[in-house]
């Protein structure tokens, strides 16, 4: 049994890291979580037997909390005050997809409430997909609209620009640098010791979100310098959390898979609508461009958005600062929401 065990999980890793690797090769944006979960999602309904221990899913899920938690700092945070409008116009766009998404996949798609609210957050994708599993929502379901959003603001939306305007594919900036391995090896292992915590205190999706807590507010008080983590700890992180995230695909029918993804057609087409609209308005307002605060409003890609946002001349820090909070936002919101359902 035990051996058996051993050789699913072995297989779900190669799968999951093959993936990633074609992914990285075609240039997929955030190939390394997309392509893995992709890989073993397609591998588990053609009937392949995978599968992802917990402990292994909760390490891999505590580092992406700590590298979220790392991009918060005190800069950020000082700056919001400056864009009273435009984060308005957030914070209005999130109420909107929220009341108008759910009640569209609820109606039209009889996808139940709780689930539905779930594939409508326009953002934090690993957060909400986590949560999803733990609170015992629908969660296969969740990954494919959330991974159809994800995809689509991460391939359309530069592409089109790329394509407008002749910018090149936008790519991380390699000019930060990362942080030293001890303080990088010390918010994991405090953000992953947490998790018992963690859960006593009914933390939503805490193998994510206490390492996030824990990172962000020793990053906001100064504790070490902003910065991403070691490429050779986020890389197998983000393997490990998309095998995991594709693994709750085992099981799942072709006919399932392609009504998820019908469904998940209009809910983009509705996100990406409200964005444009709001985004027009508050450009409109203020003198802020228009692009501006379409890629701050776009739901997803934090990272791709700022760097596309600084090959078009745009402001960085007013992309990221807007990203960064609806990420925070989404988080903080989504388990008042499953309460409800």
């Amino acid at each position: 049994m035990m051996a058996t065990w051993l050789r699913e999980c072995a297989l779900t890793l190669a799968i999951a890291a093959s993936g990633g690797v074609l992914a990285g090769i075609a240039g997929i944006p955030a190939g390394w979580l997309a392509g893995p979960m992709i890989a073993v999602a397609a591998a588990a309904v053609l009937r392949v037997p995978v599968a992802m221990p917990t402990s292994l899913r909760d390490g891999g899920f505590a580092i992406l909390g700590t590298m979220i938690g790392t991009t918060l700092d005190r800069r950020t945070l000082e700056a919001l005050p400056e864009w009273p409008v435009s984060i308005a116009g957030l914070v209005i766009g999130i109420a909107i997809m929220l009341a108008v998404i759910p009640a569209w996949l609820h109606r039209l798609h009889g996808i139940d409430r709780k689930t539905a609210r779930m594939c409508a957050m326009p953002g934090a994708m690993a957060f909400v997909i986590l949560h999803a599993i733990e609170t015992g929502a629908d969660s296969r379901r969740v990954a494919i609209l959330q991974i159809l959003r994800l995809s689509t603001m991460l391939l359309v939306v530069p592409g089109l620009f790329a394509v407008i305007y002749g910018t090149g594919a936008p790519r991380a900036s390699g000019d930060v640098p990362s942080l030293s391995w001890p303080v990088a090896l010390g918010l994991v292992a405090a953000g992953y010791a947490a998790l018992p915590l963690a859960r006593r205190l009914r933390f939503p999706a805490p193998a994510f979100f206490a390492p996030m807590c824990l990172s962000a507010g020793l990053s906001l008080t100064g504790w070490f310098d902003r910065g991403p983590l070691p490429l050779e700890l986020m890389l197998p992180a983000l393997i490990v959390s998309g095998a995991a995230i594709g693994s709750r695909f085992r099981g799942t029918s072709p006919r399932y898979l392609l009504e998820s993804v019908r469904a998940g057609l209009g809910s983009v087409i509705l996100a990406v609508a409200i964005s444009g609209i709001l985004a027009w308005i508050v450009a409109r307002i203020t003198s802020f461009p228009f692009l501006q605060v379409l890629l701050a409003y776009a739901p997803g890609g934090i990272e791709m958005m700022t760097v596309l946002s600084l090959s078009l001349g745009l402001d960085p820090a007013f992309v990221a600062g807007h990203q960064l909070m609806r990420f925070v936002a989404v988080c903080l919101i989504l388990p008042f929401l499953v309460t409800r359902s």
